[in-house]
Order: structure tokens, then C-alpha cells, then sequence
């Protein structure tokens, strides 16, 4: 869906404001975290369904994994197992 739907410039922000609220949401929790919930109901009401919401930060995870190649660690990928897991209960918590 993310692919098909809006302009490049409406992806590339939608991007930015994701890692966004990925940073936020593992350091400090400031604020930007909270797009997380915001984006759960707009995106229930688009229709999507949970999973495929959830999947884009996983989608983000294997790209930074590609990039990285043999620089992606054992520590690196725990880390992001576990803030996927806090991710997807926060989203389902936002509810």
C-alpha cells in the first residue's frame, strides 16, 4: 500500500516522521514517539490492518540490516526484536 498510494514526497515525509518516531520511541520518548498511536487509529480507519501496519517498521529493520551488512550484530538485531515487540504492543495498547 505504501508503495501505490501518494506522491514520492508524501512517502519520503511519512519516512522521516516513521524513523522519527522509532528514535523517540527507543531513547527518550519526547514526543515523536507518540505518531505511533496517532498513526494506529488513522491507518485502522484507512483499513489496514494491524499487521501490515506493524510490518513497515519491520520492513525498515530489514533495510537497515541490508545496509549495514556484516556491521549488523547479534546485539543490533536483539535490540530491534525487542523494540518491535514493545512497537507492536504500544500499537495494540493505542486502542
Amino acid at each position: 500500500m505504501f508503495r501505490t498510494d501518494g506522491a514520492d514526497l508524501v512517502k519520503g515525509s511519512m519516512l522521516a516522521l516513521t524513523i522519527e518516531a522509532i528514535l523517540d520511541f527507543a531513547g527518550e520518548r519526547r514526543g515523536h514517539f507518540r505518531l505511533i498511536a496517532c498513526e494506529v487509529a488513522s491507518h485502522d480507519a484507512y483499513g489496514t490492518p494491524r499487521e501490515l501496519f506493524i510490518a513497515f517498521f519491520v520492513v525498515i529493520r530489514d533495510a537497515l540490516r541490508d545496509l549495514l551488512g556484516d556491521e549488523w550484530t547479534p546485539e543490533i538485531a536483539q535490540a530491534w526484536d525487542t523494540l518491535l515487540a514493545e512497537i507492536d504492543a504500544f500499537a495494540a495498547a493505542a486502542t
